[in-house]
């Protein structure tokens, strides 16, 4: 019974290590995009600010998203075999996998650089129709594209960095990087200090000065503390053909996955754009809110991943069994806690919202409520524990079927057509975390999803 608790304390103790500074820090990366937008969303005509503004940079910050889930996808073998690298003390192979999850997130971010240089009315009218919105949209894009760059590589330095528990790093340049886009966004968005009012557009350089200087700082620590993924180029690109397979392997199953979920939740926002600009803006505005605090539970699920991986990679698969139950629970406590936070102080968060979008915006913070404790559990099954195993297959098809099959189905005839409360369409909008619950609480009992590869 003593060895037990003393068991738990350690994988507490791991879990705020760990879990807490990416926890902040992924909050910090909404963070931004939140303050964007609530700063943005002053009724400004003459600089363009309000609501077109607030729904314009919500559905630039979808492409973002889109962005950095399907590059968790891209990144996730490297990041698994990480962690059970560190575990068996392998750094060779360790430094590899930051290499080659430098030259992906680079290469993929090209991508999304292009599209938005080139083409960024085209993709804000993928999810909406009105005029005003795709050009303001269109504008902050333009310029917060050069940033995917800066994000890919970054987002490298910090998935390897999770992996082997050094988490606070990253969660300092995200600090740092934060205050700078406040401070800036203060002085370009409405003109202060001599500068000119850019409205939208200031929004948008001060968050690429803001990536700039976060990603060179974590780089930078990196190499000055001479921490164990502080490879040399030689080292770091040593990358053979079977090595690539082998993280490919992984990262392909996860990468189809992100790229289909995230597709899914741009589906949401296509759908709840045609539902009018006020209801767009309304859910913009509620998402923003609950991905600061949501931000947790995925820093929980990043934690869980790392310490599982380390004792799967070690040998010790009982060990990494335990701690999952463990875990587990702390997520279903964490969703209760996080769904009350969320609930007592949206309102006054919603006061800057406008008269036409505020009661909607209520409405969809209560039904928010709900989905926040479901995701918790979720999420904490299908990416903090049996994703850690390296069982990405089964869990692509256990996340996405429900998304594709049900949630987006009745989302889509609910919102357009049924005349349905607009929280309970949100509701039915996230019918398919209910759903996935139970096949992944099967899986996790029959410990099929734990799977040592590097032994």
């Amino acid at each position: 019974m003593e060895e037990k608790t003393l068991n738990k304390k350690a994988v507490y103790k791991k879990v705020v290590n760990i879990g807490l500074p990416v926890a902040i820090e992924n909050m910090i990366y909404a963070l931004m995009n939140f303050v964007d937008m609530f700063m943005v969303g002053k009724e400004i005509v003459a600089l363009g600010l309000g609501t077109v503004a607030v729904a314009g940079l919500g559905f630039a910050n979808q492409v973002f998203m889109i962005f950095m889930t399907s590059l968790f996808g891209m990144n996730s073998g490297g990041g698994i075999l990480a962690a059970q690298y560190f575990g068996n003390k392998d750094y060779k192979n360790l430094k590899r996998c930051l290499g080659i999850t430098v030259i992906v997130g680079f290469l993929f971010s090209l991508l999304f650089l292009f599209a938005g240089l080139f083409v960024p009315k085209l993709v804000i009218s993928i999810f909406t129709n009105d005029k005003k919105v795709i050009e303001t949209g269109a504008s902050y894009l333009q310029i917060v594209a050069w940033t995917y760059p800066l994000v890919g590589v970054g987002f490298a330095f910090n998935i390897q960095l999770r992996a082997i528990g050094k988490t606070k790093y990253s969660f300092y340049s995200s600090v740092f990087g934060l205050l700078i886009n406040v401070t800036i966004n203060y002085v370009l968005i409405f003109g202060h200090f001599g500068f000119s009012a850019m409205g939208v557009r200031g929004a948008a350089v001060a968050t690429v000065i803001a990536r700039i200087i976060s990603t060179s700082y974590i780089i930078y620590i990196i190499y000055k503390l001479k921490l164990p993924i502080a490879g040399k180029i030689n080292e770091l690109f040593d990358l053979s053909m079977e090595f690539f397979v082998k993280v490919m392997k992984i990262s392909l199953p996860v990468f189809i996955h992100e790229i289909l979920w995230v597709l899914g939740a741009s589906m949401y926002v296509m759908i709840f754009g045609r539902m009018g600009t006020n209801f767009a803006a309304a859910v913009q505005v509620v998402k923003s809110i609950s991905s600061l605090v949501l931000t947790l539970l995925f820093g929980l699920s990043s934690a869980t991943s790392a310490i599982i991986g380390n004792e799967i990679g070690a040998g010790r698969e009982d060990k990494a069994y335990d701690y999952s139950i463990i875990l587990l629970k702390v997520a279903v406590l964490s969703g209760i806690v996080i769904g009350a936070i969320v609930f007592i102080f949206s309102p006054f968060i919603l006061l800057h919202v406008n008269e036409k979008s505020y009661p909607l915006a209520r409405e969809i913070v209560k039904a928010e409520v709900f989905v926040i404790f479901i995701k918790a559990i979720s999420l904490q099954l299908l990416v903090g524990i049996l994703r850690s195993g390296g069982d990405t297959v089964w869990t692509m098809f256990t996340d996405l079927i429900p998304l594709w099959f049900v949630a987006i189905p009745i989302t889509y005839f609910s919102g357009l057509y049924s005349g349905l409360p607009v929280a309970v369409v949100y509701l039915l909008s996230c019918s398919d975390e209910v759903i996935k619950i139970v096949p992944c609480m099967l899986r996790l009992k029959s410990k099929k999803w734990i799977n040592n590869l590097v032994s």
